[in-house]
């Protein structure tokens, strides 16, 4: 169990026209919360919609740190080497800064030649786009494979990875974090509410409506996390999700999120951090006031650690390997 507090990260996906934050006076109001929050970096990446522009518009970069990320294979062969020198240079204009922290390949793309692409990355560090070099959605043995190819060509080294993790998607546990620690790479947590589905009930996964959000037919993004998701062991693990929450005497998300924050495998001391969403103003500080309020205790984590076998076996690794 963590003794400090996780880093705070938003994610900066729903800004921008058609977004939950729609305008500048709505993005302004989210700043505000995050400061008053102690919330100091967002992120975003080259392929969500209008985001890195409005972060740029609403000058986000003289108050956040910003990081953000290549297409790689979730544009497959998009990231060539030349490609991903352009697309910082891109990223940064819009973002309009000199340099982000962070600059991800968002995912693996098997299509190009890996050592091109680092050289990209390379090139784009030189030019001063970015200080830390991070890798999104790859497998374990594919970070150690970019890791050796960067120590052995003097490139920047990958220090940071981003990944799917949740109470219940815990295969990172196994499969990446072992080697993340050898190598000294910091483990940054997205989806720490498993895209909102720990705040749902079963009913409403298996029925698809309105109030499932990304789970309602039709909308946008079913069909990415109803892949990932949407099957049957999750319907009895979301009953049990419920009963574990009012036990412990708090709200669905607040259970997911305090778990991932002080009683899973994320720990301060490593430089880890839990990127989180909103999609509406008042979720930022309640978010925010769940990171800092404590382990769930023995007794919830002992139930959490019984809903992971029930999921297990069919439990996605992230958002880009189904």
């Amino acid at each position: 169990m963590s003794t400090q507090f996780v880093k705070a990260v938003f994610g900066g996906f729903p800004l921008g026209p058609g977004m939950p934050f729609a305008d500048e006076e709505s993005i302004e109001k989210v700043y505000k919360l995050l400061e008053e929050g102690g919330c100091t970096a967002i992120d975003t990446a080259r392929i969500y919609g209008a985001s890195e522009e409005w972060l740029g518009k609403t000058g986000a970069g003289k108050r956040f740190t910003i990081d953000t990320k290549a297409p790689g294979g979730f544009v497959p062969g998009s990231s060539t080497g030349d490609n991903i020198l352009q697309f910082a240079k891109e990223s940064t204009g819009l973002l309009k800064v000199e340099s982000v922290d962070i600059y991800y390949i968002h995912a693996p793309d098997p299509s190009l030649d890996l050592e091109d692409m680092l050289k990209g990355v390379n090139e784009a560090f030189k030019a001063g786009h970015f200080k830390r070099f991070g890798l999104s959605n790859y497998k374990a043995a594919d970070v150690q494979r970019v890791y050796d190819i960067c120590k052995a060509k003097g490139y920047p080294l990958p220090v940071v990875y981003q990944a799917n993790y949740s109470a219940v998607a815990r295969k990172q546990e196994t499969e990446l974090i072992p080697t993340l620690r050898k190598l000294g790479i910091a483990f940054y947590v997205y989806s720490p509410i498993a895209g909102g589905l720990l705040t749902k009930t079963s009913e409403a996964l298996r029925g698809g409506k309105e109030d499932a959000g990304r789970y309602a037919k039709g909308n946008p993004f079913e069909p990415l996390y109803g892949g990932l998701y949407n099957k049957p062991s999750y319907y009895k693990a979301l009953d049990l999700w419920g009963e574990a929450a009012k036990a412990a005497g708090c709200s669905k998300g607040e259970l997911a999120y305090r778990w991932v924050a002080f009683d899973s495998v994320v720990d301060p001391k490593y430089g880890d951090a839990i990127i989180f969403g909103a999609t509406k103003h008042s979720y930022i500080p309640e978010t925010l006031g769940w990171l800092k309020a404590g382990s769930v205790g023995a007794e919830s984590k002992a139930k959490i650690d019984e809903i992971w076998k029930v999921i297990e076996h069919e439990a996605p690794l992230d958002n880009y390997h189904k």
